[in-house]
């Protein structure tokens, strides 16, 4: 009995916090130029993924794994789809403009959200979330195109706005998915 049991077991693939921690306030502005509040969302499970437009490799992969993962969901499960909500932070407020987040954003999937915070919150933001960010090694942030390192995970808000689970960036569409279904049930 006990060898069936944990067969039936679901093993994730994130880490899953075991006690309700709520998420921190995100206040900014969406790529289309309407306010955006995380709480506005609370209600809705939310992937939370900060990144910023010009990251040549990270970014990308993990939106395209994002936009992936909700296309698995649209097919699979349409009511968890329909509720999911998926938002891009810019960790990078001095060259992700609206006019830039919007065409990033559409690449992947127009209802994902792109938000842009005010300079003057992202260290608040990067503290509240456990967020790194700097110029990477050779770079200069007094330069056009450097390049920023940063911390790149993925997480989960349930519908009350704790958080529920942290992804690693590089997690496949498929994982995320079956993490999801069963966290969300």
């Amino acid at each position: 009995m006990l060898l069936g049991a944990a067969c039936g077991r679901h093993e994730f693939t994130g880490t899953v916090f075991e006690e309700a921690r709520p998420a921190a306030p995100i206040r900014g502005q969406n790529f289309d130029g309407a306010p955006f509040d995380l709480a506005d969302l609370t209600g809705d499970p939310v992937l939370l993924f900060f990144g910023y437009t010009f990251c040549p490799d990270i970014c990308p992969l993990t939106m395209m794994e994002l936009a992936a993962a909700q296309e698995a969901l649209d097919r699979e499960a349409p009511d968890l789809a329909a509720d999911l909500k998926v938002v891009f932070v810019s960790v990078d407020p001095q060259r992700d403009s609206l006019a830039r987040l919007e065409p990033y954003i559409h690449a992947f999937d127009p209802r994902f959200f792109g938000v842009r915070i005010p300079d003057t919150e992202l260290e608040a933001l990067k503290q509240a979330y456990g967020l790194y960010t700097g110029a990477a090694e050779g770079h200069s942030l007094d330069d056009e195109y450097y390049l920023l390192d940063h911390t790149s995970r993925i997480f989960l808000i349930d519908p009350e706005g704790n958080w529920r689970a942290l992804f690693s960036a590089d997690v496949t569409a498929e994982t995320l998915v079956a993490d999801l279904r069963e966290l969300l049930r």
